[in-house]
C-alpha cells in the first residue's frame, strides 16, 4: 500500500475513534465504541460493547486477524468541539475537557456529557442553551450528510 493510501486509511480509522461501531469477527459480532486500535496488528479496543449473545463488556480488545468488518453505526459525539463552544462563553480556563470521563466540567460544578447537562441555576442554564444549540447543529450536519449519500 502506498504511503498516501496508508495515511488516508489510518486517517479514516482515526476519525472513527469514539464512534459507535459494529465489528464482525470470525465468531461473533460486537457493538461498541471504538476507543483505540493498533496499527501493526489491526487489533481494536471497544468500550461498552455488547456481543451478539447479549454479553456486555466494559472493554474488549479484538485481535485484528479475527476481524472481517468494522462498520460505523453512529458518529462520535464531538466533546472537543462542544468544549470550544463553551469556552467562548467562559473564556478564562473555566472549561475543562476530561476525555477519560467523556465529560466537560464548567466552573468545577457543571458537568456536560453526551447525555446532557448536570447542574442547576443560571450558569447551568447558559451551558444547557449552548448544549442544545450544539445538538441541533450536529443533527442538521448528520441530516445533510445523509442527503449527500
Amino acid at each position: 500500500m502506498s504511503r498516501v493510501a496508508e495515511g488516508r486509511f489510518f486517517g479514516e480509522y482515526t476519525k472513527m475513534l469514539n464512534s459507535r461501531v459494529k465489528v464482525i469477527t470470525n465468531t461473533k459480532t460486537y457493538d461498541g465504541a471504538l476507543i483505540g486500535y493498533d496499527r501493526d496488528t489491526m487489533s481494536i479496543c471497544l468500550k461498552d460493547a455488547t456481543d451478539n449473545e447479549g454479553t456486555v463488556h466494559s472493554k474488549i480488545v479484538i485481535y485484528g486477524r479475527t476481524i472481517h468488518e468494522i462498520i460505523e453505526t453512529k458518529k462520535a459525539f464531538d466533546l472537543k468541539r462542544l468544549a470550544e463552544d463553551l469556552q467562548s462563553l467562559f473564556p478564562r480556563g473555566e472549561v475543562k475537557l476530561d476525555t477519560e470521563a467523556d465529560a466537560i466540567i464548567v466552573l468545577n460544578k457543571i458537568k456536560v456529557t453526551e447525555k446532557g447537562v448536570q447542574g442547576s441555576g443560571p450558569l447551568a442554564e447558559r451551558v444547557r442553551n449552548v448544549y442544545d444549540k450544539f445538538i441541533e447543529q450536529m443533527e442538521a450536519e448528520e441530516a445533510e450528510e445523509e442527503e449527500e449519500e
